[in-house]
């Protein structure tokens, strides 16, 4: 699973300020400038822990506590991503102090905390592999296949010239069958290739 989009959340812990921010991060050079974002966008925050994992085997994962306790907010906000099921993703937890020390154990809960709640919040697309097809078919036709395509393919893309051609993807196998019973076998759907879809989780 990915992020599909940036998501933030805050909270108040005793005083202190924390806001999470997440986004999809395809390497580690996009990690890194997403940090550098967010610490420019805060330059007056107390702290600035990061985590990241990229790869589809999180093959790449950093923490940073950024002068909080070793081991009490990168590690925490690290966990909590390897437990969300995410990958390419980093998350950036911004605290500003409040004047009352949390502890060791409760800077691990509220680093860990905020990252976990943003994560399971923000919205998520997961990667599944689909079919690609063309047809083509008279304009006769396009009653009985146009709104049905457009309703039940992925990205469906017509083109209109002497007859209509119509690209889409499915993740269903059995689309040639459908497409001949629609058409009682005068249209034949060609299939040309596979691909990687994302959908919402």
């Amino acid at each position: 699973m990915k992020l599909s989009q940036e998501y933030r959340e805050a909270e108040v812990i005793q005083k202190s300020r924390f806001l999470a921010c997440a986004a999809r991060t395809e390497t580690e050079e996009e990690a890194r400038a997403y940090i550098a974002r967010i610490r420019n966008e805060f330059p007056d925050a107390t702290h600035v822990c990061t985590a990241y994992l990229i790869g589809p085997s999180n093959q790449i994962q950093r923490s940073s506590d950024n002068k909080e306790p070793s081991g009490t907010a990168g590690i925490p906000i690290l966990e909590s991503l390897l437990k969300s099921g995410l990958t390419d993703t980093t998350v950036c937890v911004v605290r500003y102090f409040g004047g009352i020390k949390l502890g060791t154990g409760g800077l691990i809960r509220a680093y860990g905390g905020i990252a976990a709640s943003a994560l399971s919040h923000a919205p998520k697309v997961k990667e599944v592999p689909v079919n690609l097809y063309r047809v083509v078919y008279p304009y006769s036709l396009s009653g009985t296949l146009e709104s049905w395509l457009r309703t039940n393919m992925i990205q469906p893309e017509f083109s209109y010239a002497e007859e209509v051609t119509c690209t889409f993807a499915s993740m269903s196998d059995d689309i040639p069958e459908q497409i001949r019973d629609r058409t009682r076998g005068t249209v034949q759907a060609e299939f040309i290739g596979t691909d990687i879809q994302e959908t919402p989780v």
